[in-house]
């Protein structure tokens, strides 16, 4: 019943759906990095020349997708002639991948959770194996795939209580039912775990193999481009990133108690979404600081900042790493608003001191992880967050943070290598035939 339910109310709304897509994938075609045929995939009709019977990647967004980039190099490393695909549903994160995708990757949108759409789409793919990041639940995808006996394996998956207790209210055993078609929910904390289990997942689905954000690889290249820019300027320098409406105005409010106490610092101010740098950027004018954008830089490492910079806005998209890594200290957006936290892994890796607001729900096991080890510094105001910044100042302190957080970041990897060999039997039958 719960069936007829979901596909009448997604049908319903199809006209509005279709038409969004339309106004969404024709603007995606006419700026660079064009991309074409988006809203033929949007509705299940990939190009010609598709590559079958390979392992199909989805990941919704480019968080997702940066994820699962060392596990596309490690399959095809292992199966040099095994097809690979990636999707993702995201316009704003596939302008970033098609830039980034590694050669001989294969990249479709994951199309809309129509019943004709999905069938469509995996009868001209034909993947042995479905690989899904994070959570996400697409009732119609799953059972197409149940249909056509293609295994789906759930990876890197996360449940927090408020959505499991969500799902059982609306979706009920029909949602228990389509999540026990999966093969494999590889999870990535013991919550999640337990979270799955409270469902109503069959425990011999569940597995416990940590994040694949943890497993983040820091090239040579992004090491030398770092310490280029650094070799040029000495001041504290600590990075916003991620933040939300209204939170940054709470970074600035934090900066100009830093700046009292150190005139030189910089902060590097990295909003969530692009369509809001413009916005950004006019409350720097209007608060009247000296800010530089890093879309007027020719290059990364070769700028050298103005001494009377305060703030650099950094309007571009994928360049976070970079961001930490020339930085002294993280602070991680949609935590000191209502959001819910975003990825701490990356300063952690870098070395570097990590902070957060109190909003962390949308995390909590990852970051519970850190607050256990005393990893991360908990900032609930902005004159708090000043505070702590003040004390990273100190070359001393600033160093035993930065190797807290780096050693609590080096115990948890290893999620990798656990998906690649719950791959393996799925692969190791794709060769032999």
């Amino acid at each position: 019943m719960r069936s007829i339910i979901y596909n009448t109310l997604i049908h319903s709304a199809l006209p509005i759906v279709a038409g969004i897509s339309w106004r969404k994938c024709r603007k995606a075609a006419q700026t660079e990095p064009r991309l074409e045929h988006c809203f033929a995939q949007k509705f299940g009709k990939l190009p010609a020349g598709i590559k079958q019977n390979g392992v199909l990647i989805h990941a919704v967004s480019l968080g997702e997708t940066r994820s699962v980039l060392p596990l596309i190099s490690e399959l095809q490393n292992l199966y040099p002639d095994m097809p690979l695909t990636l999707t993702n549903g995201s316009v704003r994160g596939a302008k970033q991948l098609v830039k980034t995708l590694p050669a001989g990757i294969q990249y479709s949108f994951l199309p809309l959770d129509y019943p004709f759409a999905v069938k469509r789409f995996l009868k001209q793919l034909q993947p042995k194996v479905v690989v899904i990041i994070e959570t996400e639940i697409w009732p119609n995808l799953i059972q197409a795939c149940h249909d056509l006996n293609i295994p789906i394996l759930l990876v890197n998956a996360r449940l927090k209580r408020s959505s499991m207790q969500s799902y059982q209210k609306y979706g009920g055993q029909w949602l228990c039912d389509k999540l026990n078609q999966i093969e494999t929910i590889a999870c990535q904390f013991k919550a999640d775990h337990d979270n799955f289990a409270r469902l109503g997942v069959n425990t011999n689905k569940l597995q416990t193999i940590g994040n694949l954000k943890f497993d983040i690889s820091i090239s040579d290249q992004l090491r030398q481009q770092t310490n280029a820019w650094k070799a040029h300027h000495n001041g504290f320098i600590w990075v916003a990133a991620s933040t939300h409406e209204d939170e940054e105005a709470l970074m600035l409010e934090a900066h100009k108690k830093l700046l009292a106490k150190q005139p030189n610092a910089v902060l590097i101010l990295v909003p969530r979404q692009a369509d809001r740098f413009i916005e950004v950027e006019q409350s720097l004018l209007r608060e009247t600081w000296h800010y530089e954008k890093r879309s007027d830089w020719q290059s990364l490492e070769q700028h050298t900042l103005r001494q009377t910079t305060q703030v650099v806005l950094a309007d571009s998209v994928g360049e976070m790493l970079f961001w930490m890594g020339i930085s002294d200290a993280a602070f991680i957006g949609g935590s000191m608003v209502n959001f819910g936290g975003h990825n701490i892994l990356e300063p952690a890796a870098w070395q570097k001191p990590v902070l957060s607001g109190p909003y962390y729900q949308n995390l909590e096991a990852l970051y519970q992880v850190f607050i256990d080890e005393n990893a991360i510094q908990i900032c609930d105001t902005p004159e708090g967050l000043a505070s702590q910044l003040i004390a990273l100042t100190d070359d001393k302190t600033n160093s035993k943070w930065g190797e807290i957080a780096f050693q609590t970041f080096e115990q948890n990897t290893g999620a990798l290598q656990k998906v690649l060999s719950l791959l393996e039997p799925y692969l190791s039958i794709t060769t032999t035939q």
